[in-house]
């Protein structure tokens, strides 16, 4: 008697044949390391270790410019039958003719053809490293909004990985900036300098906090795109002539100090004279030493101001005066 299979398991067996498993199916997990150089200049713009999070930047990814960004896929183990693919979204770049360099040179590919804007490969146990060349789109920055264009930055996938399925299992992207975000960001950077500059050089509070109202303004325009507008408001700002807190004369510093001291010693010495004449001995010699020092004094200040000094000369006679010192 032959036992009948039923239509349902056929169609689970089916579809579990044809449907070929990739280990770590989840997205991301795949891209261990990359880096990324200026085609043109060979400079290095940035690079990052996914597995130790280690990532240094130094330049920002612009619009337009063009690129080699060399990646480490880890495939963690083996999986017969299964034909992974990596595909780019940048543009051909106008220094080579093709999109892809292979440098994990005995790793197993799949009909590779590097002008292709896709690769594949079997998923083999291993790390494959390929770079891939190419131009970021030229105005994936701007958009015009009611007449006037706006500009701001983007994350642009620029590196799919998928599997067999099509599945996505990781992906690669790069926040994107064009020229011009560029030249406000680094115009900003310079006029954030220059105002911890003027806070230290005693520029004065109402000049300070105009600076900082603009530099809010401009933050504020870029925010919603105008850079145009927010460079504009950055140039209007200017540290040359700013105006400083009014720092005391030397008549306020020294001159008046000493009046005062002076005229307490008078008040003091009248005080003494008045209530005992058998005090006078003592005022006497207080007042000789104040006349000495008053003396050395305007012998420096006539050095520096003659009014001061004749001021100076004036307390001290009206001093001797007072208590009938000749």
């Amino acid at each position: 008697m032959k036992t009948k299979i039923p239509l349902v398991c056929l169609i689970i067996i089916s579809i579990s044949i044809m449907v070929i498993p990739s280990h770590c199916a989840e997205e991301g997990g795949w891209i261990s390391w990359y880096k990324v150089e200026d085609l043109k200049t060979k400079k290095l713009i940035m690079e990052k270790d996914l597995i130790t999070g280690n990532e240094k930047i130094y330049e920002p990814v612009l619009s337009g410019a063009e690129y080699n960004v060399t990646v480490v896929l880890n495939i963690a183990v083996t999986v017969p039958r299964s034909v992974l693919k990596i595909n780019t979204s940048l543009e051909r770049a106008s220094l080579l003719d093709r999109f892809w360099e292979l440098h994990t040179k005995d790793y197993p590919m799949v009909n590779y053809n590097p002008s292709e804007k896709a690769v594949r490969f079997n998923q083999v146990k291993g790390n494959l490293t390929i770079s891939m060349y190419g131009r970021i789109p030229q105005n994936i920055t701007e958009k015009i909004f009611n007449g006037y264009v706006i500009n701001k930055a983007v994350d642009y996938s620029v590196l799919e990985l998928r599997g067999p399925n099509d599945e996505i299992l990781d992906y690669l992207s790069f926040n994107v900036i064009d020229s011009k975000i560029h030249e406000y960001r680094n115009l900003l950077r310079s006029k954030e300098n220059d105002l911890k500059n003027i806070k230290n050089q005693g520029v004065i509070s109402s000049y300070v906090k105009l600076y900082e109202k603009m530099l809010n303004q401009s933050k504020f325009e870029a925010e919603k795109g105008f850079i145009d507008n927010a460079i504009k408001i950055l140039n209007l700002l200017s540290i040359e002539g700013a105006p400083k807190e009014p720092t005391p004369s030397i008549l306020e510093t020294l001159f008046y100090p000493t009046v005062l001291i002076l005229i307490g010693v008078i008040v003091f010495t009248g005080f003494m004279f008045q209530r005992s004449r058998a005090k006078l001995n003592y005022t006497l010699m207080v007042v000789e030493e104040q006349v000495k020092e008053l003396e050395g004094l305007g012998v420096r200040l006539s050095k520096i101001d003659k009014n001061i000094s004749l001021n100076l000369d004036g307390i001290k006679d009206r001093l001797k005066r007072l208590v009938g010192v000749s």
